[in-house]
């Protein structure tokens, strides 16, 4: 009976994994209809099984949590792609460091938190943005778009603040797009190559574009003054 237990509530958790990363009006009562039944599964082990047992399934749920993550990410970003016909080659979860910061560029405001936070937040967000443009001067790659195109540390700043204020200031299938957009070199050559030949082109298609690529894998068209004329 606890195996069911067991097997019961690593499926739970990862629906509640992969709700996590879905959209939707509906997404918030079904997270917290699976959040009842992960709270009634661990407490049913505690009642059908010693203590230990009980432990175990919280243990169970935890390590569940963290194995199904990038699963879940990639069959969310799946079933975006057959949603909207298109796409379906995701990236993947960002590397851990990238993960760290962008959960702290990331976090939602709270307006009841306002005074108390007002300081504190400031200084982690800038403390979080440096780290950001740290990594993406230490890749390799990226290293050497930043030389092609000549941008500076300044640069990459105005870059994420731009993506903020056009639409790239949001999560989506793991990744909080405005940090992932300067971190990847594909999306990056895009973002630059876009701002450098098409300076006309509204900001907001730009950053719906990388958010698309993020979510679902949707190619990125680099469209040159060449290639227009072509």
């Amino acid at each position: 009976m606890i195996y069911a237990v067991y097997i019961a509530l690593s499926v739970v958790v990862f629906l509640v994994v992969l709700n996590g990363f879905l959209r939707g009006a509906k997404k918030a009562k079904i997270d917290v209809v699976l959040s009842i039944l992960l709270i009634g599964l661990i407490i049913i082990s505690f009642f059908i099984a010693d203590w230990k047992l009980g432990l175990l399934a919280i243990a169970i749920a935890f390590i569940s949590a963290i194995i199904s993550r990038p699963i879940a990410a990639r069959l969310a970003s799946r079933l975006f792609a057959v949603s909207s016909d298109g796409g379906g080659g995701y990236v993947g979860l960002p590397p851990r460091r990238l993960q760290k910061f962008s959960q702290e560029l990331g976090k939602p405001f709270d307006p009841n938190k306002v005074m108390d936070k007002l300081y504190s937040d400031a200084d982690s967000k800038d403390s979080a943005e440096n780290a950001l443009f740290d990594y993406c001067e230490q890749q390799p790659e990226i290293q050497v778009l930043l030389r092609e195109f000549k941008i500076s540390r300044q640069d990459i700043q105005e870059l994420y603040r731009l993506l903020i204020r056009a639409g790239a200031g949001q999560w989506t299938c793991g990744h909080w797009v405005a940090a992932s957009a300067l971190a990847y070199p594909d999306s990056l050559r895009y973002l630059l190559t876009q701002r450098k030949e098409n300076k006309r082109e509204d900001i907001r298609k730009t950053a719906f574009n990388l958010i698309m690529y993020f979510e679902r894998g949707t190619v990125l068209e680099i469209l040159t003054d060449e290639t227009k004329i072509g």
